[in-house]
């Protein structure tokens, strides 16, 4: 149906779509903006909790090198002995070497072919 006075029904829904369309606008930018800070305060949240294994990871791995340091200078005062206990305990020690060589491994800074070391 065409109606029979375009320029009544312009004059009557003109205005009243530009202001819906400016006002749908002004609802998606207010949507738009609070789904940013949301995501933002999940960003953070969760790189806050990284931080938190990160820097738990590092203390495990610090506790783990300072025993493996222990057990390796336990091992060393036990070979130096000359008696039937070190011949027998002879595979112990060298696991424990093999551990403490592979802690320190794990908790060498790694330094990619660029030179610059890698933040842990």
């Amino acid at each position: 149906m065409i109606p029979q006075d375009l320029s009544h029904y312009v004059v009557l829904w003109g205005p009243g779509i530009l202001i819906l369309i400016v006002l749908s606008y002004g609802l998606m930018r207010i949507a738009f903006h609070w789904i940013d800070r949301t995501m933002d305060v999940k960003r953070r949240q969760t790189d806050s909790a990284f931080e938190v294994a990160r820097d738990y990871v590092a203390q495990l791995a610090g506790a783990s090198r300072t025993q493996a340091d222990a057990l390796e200078r336990l091992a060393a005062a036990v070979e130096h002995r000359d008696s039937l206990e070190t011949y027998q305990h002879q595979e112990m020690l060298i696991s424990l070497k093999a551990l403490h060589r592979s802690v320190g491994e794990l908790l060498e800074p790694k330094t990619p072919p660029g030179g610059r070391e890698v933040d842990r």
